[in-house]
């Protein structure tokens, strides 16, 4: 017996009561219709007796989040950590890596995110996969893709399993990188004298011109634009 509008729990009680009462007991009752995990998860919760679920829209598109704000920031230009330092919007200079330390059990414990060569205990998380447009190495089946999914998934703490956002995990910076970016703020104005002329040379602008297109392109590199 299939459910697909309606309140699935009240109707899927009246239904079971009716088969059982004509000794339908075999009979099982699939519930469909719009429903997400949080409905499954109130549905669960309430003993109703319902056998199986049909997933369709919320299997297959993100209704609660259906963009996702994402833009990649200049963190090193010429060999010198930079840093996007507008209000809301700052980020960490330079090139950096994620370890992550898990519990005695597997658990996920805490990430530690740092310059990339200060090593720190735990797993690194980023590697690099592509170099001048190129692949370094094949791209994964999907045997393995499906095999890392489920491995990161039972790796979750307990509260991060549950469907309630009543949970947090632990991320740390790391003193380098906090250190590194105090020293950014006063090589700030040195690195962007040495990004201008670079970028002078390269595209074969007047300084005039350059100083603006510096600016352009590199956002907060400059201290100021000169007459």
């Amino acid at each position: 017996m299939r459910l697909d509008s309606g309140d699935l729990i009240a109707l899927s009680r009246s239904v079971r009561r009716i088969l059982d009462d004509g000794g339908l007991t075999d009979v099982t009752i699939f519930a469909s219709g719009g429903i997400d995990e949080t409905t499954i998860a109130n549905i669960i919760r309430s003993g109703a007796p319902i056998d199986g679920f049909g997933i369709g829209s919320s299997l297959t598109t993100s209704s609660d989040a259906p963009g996702l704000d994402c833009v990649y920031k200049l963190e090193e230009y010429a060999g010198l950590p930079r840093r996007k330092r507008s209000a809301g919007k700052a980020t960490w200079p330079g090139r950096k890596q994620v370890w992550r330390r898990f519990k005695p059990d597997g658990r996920m414990a805490a990430d530690v995110l740092s310059v990339e060569d200060d090593a720190q205990q735990g797993e690194p998380l980023i590697e690099v996969v592509m170099h001048g447009g190129k692949r370094l190495k094949p791209a994964p089946t999907l045997a393995e893709v499906r095999a890392r999914a489920a491995r990161d998934l039972e790796r979750l703490p307990e509260p991060l399993r549950r469907l309630e956002p009543a949970a947090s995990y632990p991320v740390e910076v790391s003193d380098a990188l906090r250190r590194l970016r105090r020293r950014s703020r006063w090589t700030h104005g040195a690195s962007a004298e040495a990004g201008w002329a670079d970028l002078t040379r390269r595209k074969g602008l007047a300084p005039a011109c350059a100083a603006h297109d510096v600016i352009r392109y590199g956002g907060r590199m400059l201290r100021h634009t000169p007459d």
